[in-house]
C-alpha cells in the first residue's frame, strides 16, 4: 500500500489508493491477512465513495 496522505484528497469516481479514508477502510476489515484477489476487491471497495 503507498505512503498515507495527511488528507483526503476526494477525487472523484474513486478515492486515491494513498487516501487516509481508505487507509482507515482497509484497518478495519485487517487487509493484511488478505492477498492476491481478495486484496484487490477490498481495496476496490474501500475506494468507492
Amino acid at each position: 500500500m503507498a505512503k498515507v496522505k495527511k488528507k483526503c484528497c476526494r477525487s472523484k469516481p474513486k478515492r486515491c489508493k494513498s487516501c487516509p479514508v481508505v487507509h482507515l477502510r482497509l484497518k478495519k476489515i485487517d487487509a493484511r491477512g488478505l492477498s492476491g484477489k481478495e486484496y484487490t476487491r477490498a481495496v476496490k471497495a474501500a475506494r468507492i465513495y
